[in-house]
């Protein structure tokens, strides 16, 4: 698949994943790099023995290393660990890249595979001595008596700058430029390149049907039932959709994939409440700090400390920063915790992890109706036998298994539930007597047994549950608010003869406003993602919920620019082009519409704020910036523009204290420390042409996750271009 390879040298029994995103493992299966194979009776799977990692953190919101699964896989499913089995030959795995990214690879399956790893780190997080206790007693069971440092599990590589490392005798491999790497065996190379062009993907090992639905009082989408090693379905996950609003359940590999094939923007989601830390459930978290705005994250504060923790690692940043991706919300656990109306209770699970289990409920004109999310639950044959011992002072109590137990069965309106089986899954079977109106069985790539089909249903992609129903539409209330955003002072009664029009759904693929023609109406996006194409200057954006179609070229009856088609199913306000005319002109709109227009294209160009921002945020950010103007030879001077400075025409130097000087063209930023951390490495800036520059106040920086996150990449280089000198 794009930007990952596979590497092998028979004679030297080498086997090398080069690169491990999410889901990569599913993608060797699919390919046939891992086979079921049996030796002295023991069935088990091939696979990599090394893994080459990604010298870039993230490409394109996409994790380039997420070794967890891979490394599971050759531990335990080809048996490298395993004392006495057939794949055990005494060779530990081996992990290979930069000391940077090794080293966080190493931190981070050490989190993955623990969570949080003492009482103190437990007791932190806000729970009592004694439930920490118990944590810890019930990890070391899972761990068979000791949490193991990753270098006791895994030999690692250090590659450093383009020198040539010994993987084994006979096989060495060198950097040969940032993310492209040479393998050298026998007077023969290979070359690998780990970069993914801007329009690339890692993709999924399976095809997603495009669907839409509506947006109900009280209901549940499912948006997977596979497990992490499940080529044919999305991991284990769900979406609530509560008053219009919708959230979502864990965040799994291709979380993207998976909104787009529903016609949901990520822009969309209002937050998402999480069960635990593991790939499956958290590998997809990337996507949502990529937004315009800071979703709410919510779960027990125990399980929030776990997740942190090995984001922060992941993103090699601290656990404070990533405040500024979350309005974070700490559940309490074993009780009702409302949500502005929707109430949701957590349980601890016995897992490896912090792990929670979650029932919502929401009141309606027949009381209350219910969804009970069961995932990575324990079976009940695991949880008698983690009971503690005379011979052992680690497991549960009796007390603690007999609550787990009577915590998964309690009864819901639908309940799903995981059906792994094995050591740390749950099992179908514990649930023949709950009294849940309707139980689904779910997390599993094994297909269901006739006895199972008996217990349960199946959760396929799509498919809704709805708990209570919908009396209004709530897309006009969604049109309304865009609509506020683009034009805030216009009187209500105004806006009211823009909404008073008709909702329209075009099918995926279909061509709205074509390039080159006149458009006889101005669209308002309300849900769904649509592609603005323009090939002659190889323009392709992606437009999502909140941006209007065809505005400019309505307004002056002028022949489109591009050609606007249908991404996934798209429901739109549809508003006549000659109204929407006298609407601005009615309310003098017309010179801000122009005006707007031309600053809101330049933001649209820039690499920092032209994806993942919606049009109400573009909108605000453009209503409120202030434009500067320098003198060619003219120095830049602080107090001409306070927040986040971009150029928008000219160039210049940025000269630093130790004399690294870079040029800076329309588009860059520059002053991203002062803006990110409130103070400044020293420079000097000079423009050496005529410019301009657009201020944009510290606030949007400090609300919008995407603006934050891309100014801190845009940091974390120019600080190592410092240290280079």
């Amino acid at each position: 698949m794009s930007g990952v390879y596979w590497v092998e040298v028979p004679e030297l029994d080498i086997r090398v994943l080069c690169a491990s995103p999410s889901d990569s493992v599913k993608h060797m299966m699919k390919q046939g790099l891992i086979q079921n194979i049996e030796k002295k009776g023991v069935v088990y799977e091939t696979g990599p023995n090394a893994i080459l990692l990604s010298d870039i953190m993230v490409q394109n919101s996409l994790f380039s290393n997420l070794a967890e699964f891979p490394v599971l896989q050759m531990l335990y499913k080809q048996g490298l660990i395993i004392p006495n089995h057939p794949g055990n030959s005494g060779q530990k795995p081996l992990i290979m890249g930069s000391k940077e990214q090794v080293d966080i690879q190493m931190e981070y399956i050490y989190r993955g595979n623990y969570g949080l790893t003492s009482i103190e780190e437990l007791v932190s997080s806000g729970i009592t001595q004694e439930l920490a206790k118990t944590i810890m007693d019930m990890k070391l069971k899972f761990a068979f008596g000791k949490l193991q440092n990753s270098d006791n599990l895994l030999n690692k590589l250090y590659i450093q700058g383009n020198k040539k490392s010994t993987i084994v005798d006979g096989l060495e491999i060198r950097r040969v430029a940032v993310n492209k790497f040479e393998f050298i065996y026998e007077g023969e190379s290979i070359f690998v390149d780990l970069n993914l062009d801007v329009d690339e993907s890692y993709g999924t090992t399976y095809h997603l049907g495009l669907t839409s639905f509506k947006r109900e009082y009280f209901s549940v989408i499912h948006t997977g039932e596979g497990d992490g090693w499940d080529i044919k379905r999305p991991c284990m996950g769900s979406i609530i959709t509560f008053q219009g609003k919708l959230f979502l359940i864990d965040a799994g590999p291709n979380i993207n994939t998976t909104l787009n094939a529903l016609g949901i923007s990520v822009n969309e989601i209002e937050g998402i409440f999480h069960t635990h830390a593991h790939d499956d459930h958290f590998a997809g978290i990337t996507s949502l700090i990529q937004t315009d705005h800071k979703l709410k994250y919510y779960t027990s504060a125990v399980v929030r400390a776990s997740v942190f923790k090995k984001l922060s690692v992941l993103l090699s940043i601290d656990e404070e920063m990533l405040y500024n991706f979350f309005e974070v919300y700490d559940l309490k656990l074993d009780e009702w915790n409302n949500i502005d109306g929707l109430e949701v209770m957590p349980m601890l699970s016995p897992h490896p992890v912090e792990t929670n289990i979650m029932y919502f409920r929401a009141l309606g004109k027949d009381g209350y109706k219910s969804y009970a999310h069961l995932a990575d639950i324990c079976s009940f044959s695991v949880l008698d036998g983690m009971l503690k011992s005379d011979e052992s002072s680690i497991g549960l109590t009796q007390e603690m298994i007999d609550k787990t137990k009577e915590n998964y069965l309690l009864s819901a309106d639908v309940k799903k539930i995981d059906n792994g089986g094995g050591m740390i899954h749950g099992m179908g079977d514990d649930f023949i007597d709950d009294k849940s109106e309707k139980l689904m069985l779910s997390h599993s790539a094994i297909p269901l047994t006739k006895e199972l089909k008996q217990i349960g249903s199946g959760a396929p992609f799509g498919s809704i549950d709805t708990l209570i129903p919908a009396q209004e539409d709530y897309s006009y209330g969604y049109a309304f608010r865009y609509m506020k955003s683009y034009f805030p002072h216009v009187p209500i009664h105004w806006l009211k003869v823009i909404l008073n029009n008709k909702m329209e759904l075009f099918n995926p693929e279909t061509i709205i406003i074509k390039n080159r023609e006149v458009n006889g109406y101005v669209y308002l996006i309300i849900t769904g993602n649509v592609e603005m194409i323009q090939t002659q200057d190889n323009i392709f954006n992606v437009l999502s919920s909140g941006a209007i179609m065809g505005d400019f070229s309505g307004i002056h009856k002028l022949p489109s620019a591009h050609t606007f088609r249908a991404w996934s199913y798209v429901k739109v306000l549809s508003i006549p082009a000659d109204l929407y005319f006298n609407f601005i002109k009615e309310n003098n709109l017309y010179a801000d519409i122009e005006r707007l227009y031309d600053r809101r294209s330049f933001l649209e160009s820039t690499w920092i704020l032209g994806e993942s921002i919606s049009y109400a945020q573009l909108n605000r950010i453009t209503h409120n910036l202030i434009l500067r103007s320098f003198k060619q030879g003219e120095s830049f001077s602080k107090n001409k523009c306070i927040g986040l400075s971009i150029l928008k025409s000219g160039s210049a130097d940025k000269t630093y204290s130790n004399g690294l000087k870079i040029k800076l063209f329309s588009g860059d930023v520059f002053n991203e420390s002062e803006v990110l951390f409130g103070d400044s490495n020293e420079f000097n800036l000079s423009f050496t042409q005529d410019s301009q520059i657009i201020c944009i106040d510290q606030k949007y920086v400090d609300d919008i996750p995407i603006l934050f996150w891309k100014l801190y990449m845009v940091y974390e280089k120019r600080e190592k271009d410092i240290q280079k000198g």
